[in-house]
């Protein structure tokens, strides 16, 4: 099996270290008869690069052998195509059998593989359900109701509650769970969209033997560090271009509070949470407050990038690479999810992180009097 390195993709979790165990991974497509590729995909620690095992598919077979140290979550993707499949690598024997599309077979073999497909039924897939009716509603609308604004609110509303849902099931999940990595793992993607307290509360009830893994002493290290992005620090300084290509530094905007909102075109939850941050932006921008925000789209989506900001009428500075996890600013601020921000004084000191909603228009009132 070839080894292929691949650049920039998002976090995947890497859990619990363990002596090096063996795995084969037997793959079965019944109906795909045509050669092709699979690729096995997944994560090397903490950083934003993945490794790629291939392997080729004979009369729908195929296999994939090697060692895992610790458990991670992986995906199987055929060819150059969308069907994929995700699950956690684990030690033993892993079965994975469909008819013609990867994405619909099932996934047998490992403990947590076993628990994730319960957390799956249980908190992700009435979020996938209702996202499929509301794709579904949006190709059937008129050419009318595609520019009809109270028609694409209502469509946006249902997504956004539906978002709040899936976030509240998932805090749910990791209180009952608490010695889950499923838990462990979702807590790092909720780690961005939830206020630090809230994220530092909900670790803190996961089981100590969870907490101790690789990866729970490296979210610990983030949730209580002192490290350069700590409240009370000075907020690292970066420059990146504006829309229009003009270099922009946060140090521009000593002398203002400043919300720095790390986002994507490309990010759900961030999209949903932009009305709060414009609200409180229209509130305070003539009272020594503004926003800077941080996007984290890719080379070649600068278009996608602008017209989201167009869409969801952001009137503040926008800056952005186009590196995507490679992003500069986001390296600096360790940025792991999105969205994130952080809340800097006049004085270039961070005095808050990840501020949502009513949480955002509160701490900003409670600075600015």
């Amino acid at each position: 099996m070839k080894k292929i390195l691949i650049a920039g993709l998002s976090l995947l979790f890497a859990g619990h270290t363990i002596a090096q165990s063996h795995y084969t991974i037997q793959g079965q497509l019944s109906k795909m008869k045509t050669p092709a590729k699979a690729y096995l995909i997944y994560s090397l620690g903490w950083t934003n690069e993945r490794v790629a095992d291939s392997a080729e598919l004979s009369g729908g077979r195929f296999t994939f052998k090697g060692v895992v140290t610790d458990p991670e979550k992986v995906s199987i993707v055929i060819g150059k195509s969308e069907d994929a499949i995700t699950f956690y690598l684990e030690p033993g024997v892993i079965s994975i059998k469909g008819t013609d599309l990867l994405q619909h077979a099932v996934v047998k073999g490992g403990k947590i593989n076993a628990q994730y497909a319960a957390y799956y039924r249980e908190v992700l897939a009435p979020g996938d359900a209702l996202s499929l009716q509301l794709d579904e509603s949006y190709r059937k609308a008129t050419a009318g109701q595609t520019v009809d604004s109270t028609f694409i609110l209502t469509l946006y509303d249902k997504a956004k509650q539906m978002l709040k849902q899936r976030d509240s099931l998932k805090c749910a999940y990791i209180m009952h769970h608490p010695g889950s990595y499923i838990s462990l793992e979702t807590l790092i993607e909720l780690a961005g969209q939830l206020p630090v307290t809230q994220t530092g509360s909900l670790f803190r009830q996961l089981s100590p033997e969870i907490r101790n893994t690789v990866a729970g002493k490296k979210l610990g290290n983030e949730l209580f560090d002192t490290g350069p992005t700590s409240i009370g620090s000075i907020a690292p300084d970066f420059t990146e271009n504006d829309v229009n290509g003009k270099p922009v530094r946060l140090s521009d905007f000593r002398g203002k509070y400043v919300l720095l909102d790390f986002w994507a075109s490309w990010c759900g939850p961030c999209r949903a949470e932009n009305p709060n941050v414009v609200k409180v932006y229209n509130k305070y921008k003539d009272r020594n407050f503004t926003v800077l925000g941080v996007s984290l789209d890719q080379a070649g989506k600068r278009d996608a990038w602008l017209a989201a900001i167009q869409h969801d009428g952001l009137p503040w500075t926008q800056v952005s690479d186009l590196e995507y996890w490679n992003s500069k600013a986001a390296r600096l601020y360790n940025i792991r999810a999105i969205p994130q921000n952080f809340l800097i004084d006049p004085s270039g000191k961070i005095v808050a992180k990840n501020l949502r909603g009513e949480a955002l228009e509160s701490e900003v009132a409670r600075l600015i009097h």
